[in-house]
């Protein structure tokens, strides 16, 4: 009676033992399945970026080449389509660097209206950026003993305390880090949401009418339907009178990113 009494439990206990195996196998499974989902679209994504990166350079070149033929258009923001050879139309645009603003000059007033309008801090967080970033200018020129210095690319905001990879994001397609310590702006070469910024601030921000360069920003958006964009951005400075077998123009720096689903 004693040696058989045992068989149930070792019974049950072997059950219970194969429903947590069935169990994990399921958990395992279905973890599974959603990194190999997570890795398919990261990898769609990454084709994507490729494939949009190619487009879009190839449409900046074709609106640069415009632009040197047409030297009238580079005085203020162009917005147009531009057709690639198989038939792909990216929109490209064209902003002149003085309607953006110099992280390396501009004013608290200046940089204040950016982070509250584009990055949506409020007034008072805002220009407690403003000033956080005017002390790391400050800072940097006191150490490096040089008035004119100054950042490099706009990404180097992100050394600024206080600056996230989010904020920088919502205001990077407004900023520049130019050399000759600008503190105002051309509104009349400002893209349009910064035009718009600028009027609701009134004469808070120094406006500087006539400004111009040779410095632009040329961002081309390629659209995925129903998964997102690319935008491929390029700074170029547009020279004149190059010489035979130069192009009429520099790339200063370059970046692209996605935006979309991920």
């Amino acid at each position: 009676m004693t040696g058989h009494s045992s068989f149930p439990v070792e019974r049950g206990m072997a059950l219970v033992l194969v429903l947590w195996i069935v169990a994990a196998l399921a958990v395992f499974a279905s973890s599974l399945g959603g990194v190999v989902r997570q890795e398919a679209a990261v990898g769609g994504v990454s084709r994507n970026l490729a494939t949009g990166r190619a487009a879009g350079e190839a449409a900046i070149y074709l609106a640069l080449q415009r632009m040197a033929t047409r030297p009238e258009a580079l005085r203020e923001p162009v917005l147009e389509p531009v057709t690639l050879p198989g038939g792909q139309i990216v929109e490209v645009e064209v902003v002149p660097w003085s309607g953006l603003v110099d992280i390396n000059g501009a004013t608290p007033e200046l940089l204040a209206v950016l982070f509250q309008h584009a990055a949506g801090l409020s007034q008072g967080a805002a220009m407690a950026m403003a000033q956080t970033i005017r002390q790391a200018r400050d800072a940097m020129r006191q150490q490096s003993g040089s008035a004119a210095g100054g950042w490099e690319a706009p990404e180097d905001l992100l050394q600024v305390p206080g600056m996230t990879y989010g904020i920088y994001a919502s205001i990077r397609d407004f900023v520049v880090a130019d050399s000759g310590n600008r503190q105002g702006i051309n509104p009349n070469a400002a893209p349009q949401p910064l035009r718009g910024w600028l009027e609701s601030a009134g004469g808070a921000v120094p406006a500087q009418q006539g400004l111009s360069g040779t410095r632009y920003a040329i961002t081309a958006r390629v659209l995925f339907e129903g998964a997102g964009m690319v935008a491929v951005r390029r700074m170029v400075n547009v020279r004149s009178g190059a010489g035979v077998g130069r192009l009429p123009w520099s790339v200063l720096s370059a970046s692209q990113s996605w935006i979309g689903k991920i």
